[in-house]
């Protein structure tokens, strides 16, 4: 028998990303339906998406509490019996919120939804946010935030986007403490009751679904209500504020200095955004990334150093972070900028083009790969307005990539003074 293993499988460039689109559908109350059928094994993902974060409260922290408290009684279930009941058919229920929205993720088994979707429902029309999980959930977080703030990192996160957006904008404000004791069980109803509304909500169900599933979801979420679409935040974005901002640590005895600097981030539509993503990888975008390999690989200054791209809908910030000890903070300053006037000055090299470009193809692919990763993409390329040929030609782009546009990018966006340098300890 011939050696399989002796003949290598054929290589093949990845020119297009293989993106099936859901199914859309609007229902009578207004809710969008997303259907993504795909897979072989009898398990569901649904998700509900709701404008309900940061930028649609009325009071800090208002988007926060509504997530943690969500499972905390619904319908005729106490918050223990809301989790034991999950955990019986073997779901797992996600609730999260970020600056711009709420998401509830349901995962499984096919069989199991006609007795876990009214559950989800509770939630979604009938939460109690029990007073006794309430003053848990506030006590609890004051004093993690005490303590968080006793960490350099974080104080420099803090400092960091309160620099760019702002003190009171929802993408830059801090919670506080006083701001948790400030939260009530009215202000929770009250989120929920502008937020948690049909034509307020998109839905994407993912996996080997029929015709019975989708029916049942169809009618479970038709009982969902209408109503005036809430308003967001009504707050103009301020001018980031740019420059050197360096502060002692919290405790005399911290060893350890935490660095962040960036600058408001490009938008996803802005002609430069594939460039720039480019040059963010190869910055400090993956494990063997321009920072990484000379903080870590060559200095020896720090366990990791990355760049990274964080994007809301209304803005974003782009960000270098690293943690280093508080002898070599100046030294590892002066060789962040280093790089960063590498790529302005130097062309990269052909070979170190060619890695980028197969490692960022490959990370294309691998987001693509499954039905609730393709789920994923497909929620960010609704939720930010896109359609599948963002991601193609953000391949595209990638491909075709010269080296004279990562130094016009970093040229361009990356000048010194255009960014902010928060140095914590």
């Amino acid at each position: 028998m011939k050696n399989i293993l002796a003949q290598r499988p054929p290589i093949h460039q990845i020119r297009q990303l293989p993106l099936p689109a859901p199914e859309r559908q609007e229902l009578a109350n207004g809710l969008i339906l997303h259907e993504l059928q795909m897979g072989s094994q009898e398990v569901l993902k649904i998700e509900w998406l709701f404008q309900a974060g940061r930028w649609f409260e009325e009071h800090k922290l208002q988007a926060r509490a509504t997530a943690a408290l969500l499972k905390a009684g619904a319908g005729q279930r106490t918050a223990d019996e809301l989790a034991d009941f999950f955990d019986f058919y073997g779901a797992k229920l996600k609730i999260s919120d970020d600056f711009d929205g709420l998401s509830i993720r349901l995962y499984c088994l096919s069989k199991h939804l006609p007795k876990l979707l009214p559950a989800v429902m509770d939630l979604l029309l009938d939460p109690q946010f029990e007073q006794e999980e309430l003053d848990q959930f506030k006590q609890l977080s004051k004093q993690r935030l005490r303590i968080q703030l006793q960490r350099n990192e974080l104080q420099a996160y803090r400092i960091f986007t309160e620099k760019l957006f702002g003190s009171e904008h929802p993408y830059g404000y801090n919670s506080e403490a006083e701001d948790y004791k400030l939260l009530n069980r009215e202000l929770l109803l009250a989120h929920h009751r502008r937020c948690f509304l049909a034509n307020n909500c998109q839905v994407i169900v993912s996996g080997k679904t029929d015709a019975a599933s989708m029916d049942l979801l169809k009618t479970e979420l038709s009982r969902l209500p209408q109503g005036p679409s809430p308003q967001g935040s009504a707050l103009l974005l301020p001018p980031a504020e740019m420059g050197v901002f360096h502060y002692p640590a919290i405790k005399a005895e911290s060893q350890q200095a935490s660095i962040r600097i960036g600058r408001r981030a490009l938008s996803q539509k802005s002609p430069d955004y594939a460039a720039f993503h480019f040059t963010n990888t190869l910055l400090g975008g993956y494990y063997g990334a321009r920072l990484m390999q000379n903080l870590r690989e060559d200095k020896g200054y720090t366990y990791s150093v990355y760049s990274a791209e964080e994007l809301m809908r209304h803005a974003g910030y782009f960000y270098i972070y690293t943690d280093v000890a508080k002898e070599v903070k100046t030294a590892a300053l002066t060789e962040i900028y280093k790089e960063i006037e590498r790529l302005q000055e130097e062309p990269v090299a052909e070979e170190e083009m060619q890695m980028l470009k197969n490692y960022s193809l490959g990370m294309f692919l691998s987001a693509t790969d499954g039905v609730f990763n393709l789920s994923e993409v497909w929620k960010e390329l609704i939720l930010s307005g896109l359609d599948a040929s963002f991601y193609n030609q953000l391949v595209e782009a990638t491909l075709a990539m010269p080296a004279s546009e990562v130094m016009r990018i970093a040229q361009t966006y990356l000048q010194k003074e255009q960014l902010t340098e928060v140095v914590f300890g």
